[in-house]
């Protein structure tokens, strides 16, 4: 009796890793290239098929070249033209920086606006 509910068990984890040896490389090929763009911020961001991500802080100008270099297909390249720093009426609050606003030359009582508006 104890050995049947064994092969039951068994077989039900055979089952299972199957089914994820299936799926698996079904999900890996949604992403079979790098993506590389540029953000709001000027910089160049390499989002790699394997995982990481790369930020390349000021070199946001080169998007368009490096995608020509990232692997198989045709990589997504989205490009921020907007050099606007907020727009017209945009309400930007505040920030509050508590216990070390020294850290940041902040005068006592000074209230910085660390947000811009996007």
């Amino acid at each position: 009796m104890r050995s049947n509910s064994v092969r039951a068990s068994v077989a039900v984890a055979a089952v299972a890793g199957l089914v994820l040896a299936i799926a698996a490389p079904a999900e890996a090929g949604l992403r079979h290239h790098d993506r590389v763009y540029a953000d709001s911020f000027g910089n160049l961001v390499i989002d790699s098929a394997a995982g990481y991500k790369r930020i390349i802080v000021g070199e946001g100008r080169h998007a368009k070249e490096l995608s020509n270099f990232t692997g198989a297909g045709q990589p997504d390249v989205a490009y921020d033209d907007a050099d606007e720093p907020g727009a017209p009426g945009c309400y930007q609050p505040p920030v509050l920086v508590k216990g070390r606003s020294y850290m940041y030359g902040l005068s006592d009582g000074e209230m910085p606006n660390l947000s811009p508006c996007r």
